[in-house]
């Protein structure tokens, strides 16, 4: 038989908060973005199989540092994406989805 308790909110975060409180849950909202944007650069080199020491031409602490910044210059992002073996393509797009096909911009 089951158990009949205080109903949840269906919304994973609106359940969060009231069960953390406000101020918990912008505090873990704002470190889970943090780890999420030191993650992005992260991951894509270990899909492409590399450590922090495999990219020529900087060195582990650049590499450890590049990955754990909020903001990256497009020229830093660069030199870290050419260390890669690669190239970076940034796209634009508008806000209203049909207002403008998608513009990409090499570097």
């Amino acid at each position: 038989m089951k158990k009949k308790g205080k109903k949840r909110n269906s919304n994973f975060f609106a359940n969060a908060q009231e069960v953390m409180g406000e101020k918990r849950f912008n505090k873990a909202i704002k470190k889970g973005h943090k780890v999420a944007n030191e993650l992005r650069l992260k991951l894509a080199r270990e899909i492409i199989g590399l450590n922090q020491t495999d990219l020529e031409g900087l060195s582990q602490p650049e590499v450890s540092k590049i990955e754990a910044r909020k903001d990256v210059k497009i020229s830093t992002l660069n030199r870290y994406a050419a260390a890669m073996g690669m190239k970076i393509k940034i796209i634009l797009v508008s806000k209203d989805k049909d207002e403008f096909e998608p513009i990409a911009i090499y570097g």
